[in-house]
């Protein structure tokens, strides 16, 4: 086996994936390691439990290839600092942040997601329903509205960086790429272009000066993935992949797609509310605000709720990674399985009583 020297992160031959640079049982602040969970493009992902208070956490190291550079290195400190400054139910908060290892590495726990994401919903049920989508919406706007009103941006909100905790309470993670606009410095310069080009909003995609809007326009992007099942910029036949100049150039052109028109059953203020958000001129946007009221209003009256945990456990960001596990939780039992549960409970009933007369 072989080391790669100084970084204290360990290889197996041939390839292999790293093996964990935090191994179960050992100490990172007040957190016992149990497994790593998923390696991404930034950074590793562990779970862990708290032993001051009993509670599981997600712990997220820098990766060892980056922690000689300087500008991914103060990206990943940037965002457990954007996500301690944020205290919202619908917002991942950060518990402790720190230094680990030889070279220190930085890292920081933070809350758990154990309901999944939006993604692996989607990927798990098809397209999703409008009152599901109305109150995945209502949620994020909810979260990012508050992240906006402290002057932080995310700039890659997507599907995947949609949580759900195992309550069903949506979460906005991963804020890797999150900005103050209010900051005098900023990691990104103008003219420079991050985002996920599936749900990159105009003047994201041209390289200006953002503020919360392009938030909305990606979040209603991402709403319209939910529903019809693709980003709206990417058709359901045809090729897999479009080039990425070319989604760009949609985004920036093309006419905001028509969601009833592939999915007549989306419930029409829904779909209004979708469009709107993904008008090429930011002015005409809602606000986050306006926006929550009315998926709120849209998800009462369609009694939509997010769905609890099922097979999905332990969904965290990991850079450019989404990691799982199996959950052994089993779901609420749906209306088909009632006549089951009924035979049971009779079987159950007639074997207590048979029980109950033997014994006399």
């Amino acid at each position: 086996m072989a080391t790669n020297e100084g970084s204290g992160q360990r290889y197996g031959t041939g390839g292999q994936e790293p093996l964990p640079f935090l191994l179960p049982g050992s100490q990172v602040g007040r957190y016992r390691i149990e497994r790593r969970l998923g390696i991404g493009a930034m950074s590793e992902v562990y779970l862990a439990t708290d032993d001051s208070l009993g509670r599981p956490a997600a712990i997220k190291v820098l990766s060892s290839k980056l922690i000689n550079n300087p500008t991914i290195t103060e990206r990943f400190l940037r965002e457990a600092r954007a996500l301690a400054r944020l205290s919202h139910p619908n917002l991942i908060p950060v518990f402790e942040d720190g230094q680990v290892g030889t070279p220190p590495r930085p890292y920081y726990a933070m809350e758990l997601l154990e309901g999944g994401d939006t993604q692996k919903l989607l990927e798990e049920r098809g397209p999703l329903p409008s009152p599901v989508v109305a109150a995945i919406g209502a949620q994020a706007a909810t979260g990012l509205g508050e992240a906006a009103r402290a002057g932080i941006i995310h700039r890659d909100v997507k599907p995947a960086n949609l949580g759900i905790s195992r309550h069903g309470v949506l979460k906005v993670a991963d804020f890797g790429l999150a900005k103050s606009y209010a900051a005098d410095k900023s990691l990104t310069a103008r003219g420079m272009v991050v985002g996920t080009a599936d749900y990159i909003a105009p003047e994201q995609a041209r390289g200006e000066g953002l503020d919360e809007r392009a938030d909305v326009y990606s979040l209603g992007c991402t709403l319209f993935h939910l529903l019809t099942g693709h980003p709206p910029y990417r058709a359901p036949q045809g090729p897999a992949v479009k080039e990425y100049l070319e989604v760009m150039r949609m985004h920036l052109t093309a006419p905001v797609p028509d969601v009833r028109g592939e999915m007549p059953d989306t419930d029409p203020e829904l779909a209004e509310v979708v469009a709107s958000m993904m008008v090429k001129e930011r002015s005409a946007r809602p606000t986050f605000d306006e926006i929550a009221r009315r998926l709120t209003r849209i998800a009462s009256r369609l009694d939509g709720e997010l769905p609890r945990v099922t097979r999905q456990l332990f969904m965290v960001s990991a850079g450019a990674a989404t990691v799982s596990s199996t959950s052994t939780e089993v779901p609420p039992p749906t209306p088909r399985s009632w006549p089951r549960f009924a035979a049971l409970a009779v079987i159950l009933a007639a074997a207590i009583t048979l029980a109950l007369l033997l014994g006399k």
